[in-house]
């Protein structure tokens, strides 16, 4: 790359700890992040690592070639991102002091300019673009992780959310209950079919209550995908009782064609286990 470069790279590197704690000074109290000014001692610690992290993989720009230097933000990016989007960080928030401390990043360069004769127009021109390309590439890179991270933890979330909002409760040997809550659409519908398919089977269930008395309204493709879940249980060895099904959801299932002779149903879920003890 040049000894002139070589010297850049030095330079920066030896004025790391003085831009980042000129970064972390910019921070203001408007954030309750890790970005806030009034963060703990150990996340300022971790934040000055990690500036550190950034300054150092940015700057080996000037001594290695393009490729291996784009492998050091990659590796800074994708590492920061995940932490940010499992911290709940915006995205704009972590650009905003990025951009702070790219600032800061190129005045620094600017001050060795000035100091040293020998870096001619030609050598800032050069740099321009190395660093442009780099801090352009940082930015894709960190929103592509950060997106990546946080759909992830989105996912990982919704998850949890269909297995709390369709569980099968054991009562007894064979016997169990699943209560729905909440409004039922199509996606939910079919979270729920797997789940107690899956339940079912696994607790070796011969009986499921299934109770609807807290589902507000269904309707016709997800009263369909219910009774569809009925007819699939009964395939299993599994025979579904109901409880609590409103006028409405009555209505929808005539509607449907859906025959109730075979399916034993009550008007809630107290007079479905009283019925269970006798």
């Amino acid at each position: 790359m040049g000894e002139i470069s070589r010297e850049l790279h030095d330079f920066i590197l030896k004025n790391k700890n003085s831009m980042v704690e000129e970064w972390l000074a910019t921070r203001g109290n408007h954030s309750n992040t890790v970005y806030s000014a009034t963060a703990s001692d150990d996340t300022v610690e971790k934040l000055r690592k990690e500036s550190l992290g950034f300054i150092e993989a940015v700057t080996a720009i000037f001594i290695h070639d393009k490729e291996e230097s784009l492998a050091y933000v990659e590796d800074w990016s994708s590492t920061i991102a995940k932490e940010r989007a499992q911290q709940s960080v915006p995205l704009y928030e972590v650009m905003e002091h990025l951009g702070q401390l790219r600032k800061i990043y190129w005045t620094c360069v600017r001050h060795f300019f000035e100091e040293v004769d020998r870096a001619n127009s030609q050598d800032a021109l050069r740099w321009s673009e190395m660093l442009n390309d780099i801090f352009d590439f940082i930015i894709e890179s960190f929103a592509r992780h950060h997106h990546e991270a946080h759909q992830r933890l989105l996912a990982s979330q919704q998850e949890v959310i269909d297995e709390l909002s369709s569980p099968v409760i054991p009562i007894r040997k064979g016997v169990g209950i699943l209560p729905l809550v909440g409004g039922i659409d199509t996606y939910r519908a079919k979270v729920i079919l797997e789940t107690a398919l899956e339940e079912s089977a696994k607790q070796q269930l011969t009986t499921l209550y299934i109770d609807l008395s807290a589902v507000p309204i269904v309707d016709t493709m997800v009263a369909h995908q219910l009774f569809q879940l009925m007819d699939s249980l009964r395939i299993i060895g599994v025979e579904s009782v109901l409880s609590g099904i409103r006028p409405e959801i009555a209505q929808t299932a005539v509607t449907l064609g859906i025959d109730f002779k075979n399916i034993k149903v009550y008007a809630n879920l107290m007079q479905a286990l009283d019925a269970l003890e006798h």
